[in-house]
């Protein structure tokens, strides 16, 4: 048996997840010399700071949070190197909050207040004449944290992603938007590492994005569907029709998975832009290079410079 490269990746509990499920399940890691011990994070900022500490080697996180980190934190050299998808996150409302101006006077539960979606959400609510104390923010942590926040009536409303959506809609909660409706174009989660672990491990670094970029190729195979339902009933407690409605949601063309784990580039920069807007960043913003590198995806790929 060959020797394999362990790979300790910590990523959110979320169906997006697939393609890492699959890679795992299917051997793709392993003809690609690589072991993922996969965990979850509670947080963010506790992914954030693992990765700094050395405590991950890859983290599967949001582009805001990698940019806001660089930005904040002493000595931070996260870097973005590949992308998954550009949000696949709904604004979901409790039973009794069944339109947006219901919000006004509630809490909105959130992973962190100053990082991440929760500045796609202010945003948005801005844009629909909210001030900012018409509602209020409490950090609850990562989607299934504030899932079941939102189920046992302790915030009125937060972003979710799939099968947590589906769920809570099944619970009587409200769709009040989704995350294309909110902003056209972001990174959302993306592959991130620090610049230090990645230059002393190139050969894992470009392993992992050839073996996760045919992973995700794996899951769009239309004859891995009912594999990659069972795998979505395993890791994720769906069953049926919802199984179905998640697997359709991160398979879609235009807002789910991206097939080739590409970074959005305009995507990123509109990430950046928002902080900016919001008060985060000082004008004129660094350019895009400044939180990602394409070196390592485009030696996996063999893709020109």
């Amino acid at each position: 048996m060959n020797f394999l490269e362990t790979i300790k990746l910590l990523q959110f509990r979320a169906a997006y997840n697939l393609p890492v499920h699959a890679g795992v399940e299917s051997g793709i890691f392993a003809r690609h010399g690589l072991r993922v011990e996969a965990d979850y994070t509670p947080g963010s900022l506790f992914l954030s700071a693992a990765l700094r500490a050395g405590r991950c080697d890859i983290g599967h996180t949001g582009a805001d949070d990698v940019i806001a980190d660089v930005e904040s934190t002493d000595g931070s050299d996260l870097f973005i190197f590949m992308g998954l998808h550009p949000g696949l996150f709904s604004l979901v409302g409790a039973p009794d909050c069944p339109a947006v101006n219901s919000l006004r006077g509630k809490s909105i539960g959130v992973d962190a207040k100053t990082s991440g979606l929760v500045l796609v959400l202010v945003k948005w609510l801005q844009d629909r004449g909210f001030a900012r104390d018409d509602y209020e923010l409490l950090e609850v942590g990562g989607w299934q944290s504030r899932y079941e926040a939102l189920i046992d009536g302790r915030i009125s409303a937060t972003l979710l992603t799939e099968p947590f959506v589906e769920n809570s809609l099944s619970a009587g909660g409200h769709l009040l938007a989704r995350d294309f409706e909110m902003i056209p174009t972001y990174q959302g989660t993306c592959g991130a590492a620090s610049r230090s672990w990645a230059e002393r491990n190139p050969d894992r670094m470009i392993g992992y994005i050839r073996a996760y970029t045919e992973a995700t190729q794996w899951c769009f195979a239309s004859e891995n569907r009912p594999a990659c339902l069972d795998i979505l009933a395993r890791h994720n407690d769906i069953q049926g029709s919802v199984a179905e409605r998640t697997l359709d949601a991160l398979l879609d063309p235009r807002h789910g998975l991206y097939p080739r784990a590409a970074v959005n580039l305009p995507g990123v920069l509109a990430t950046i832009e928002l902080r900016a807007e919001l008060g985060y960043m000082t004008r004129p913003v660094p350019p895009v290079r400044k939180y990602v590198d394409l070196a390592y995806y485009r030696s996996a790929l063999a893709i020109g410079a």
